[in-house]
């Protein structure tokens, strides 16, 4: 996983995967920005976007420099490269 800033340690991963699935509309599998709300295009790719980068292996691996997934990236051969600390 790449990670941008290094501070995923920061991040409580089980209380914001619970948050994300909560937000997750039962019927058209969307995401929405707060449990309860409208579904819409923008959140559901946040909401994916984070589950896979929180580790989540039902999600394919997501870019977080590109919000795209990995194999599209490869497979583009799109070149990025990353400052190190």
């Amino acid at each position: 996983i790449i990670i941008i800033i290094g501070r995923i340690h920061w991040i409580d991963k089980e209380r914001l995967t619970q948050f994300i699935m909560a937000t997750q509309d039962d019927e058209t599998g969307g995401f929405s920005d707060r449990p309860g709300d409208m579904v819409d295009p923008f959140h559901t790719l946040f909401g994916l976007a984070g589950l896979s980068l929180l580790g989540n292996r039902q999600i394919k691996g997501v870019n977080p420099i590109f919000c795209l997934p990995q194999n599209v990236i490869e497979r583009l051969e799109l070149d990025y490269e990353l400052l190190k600390e």
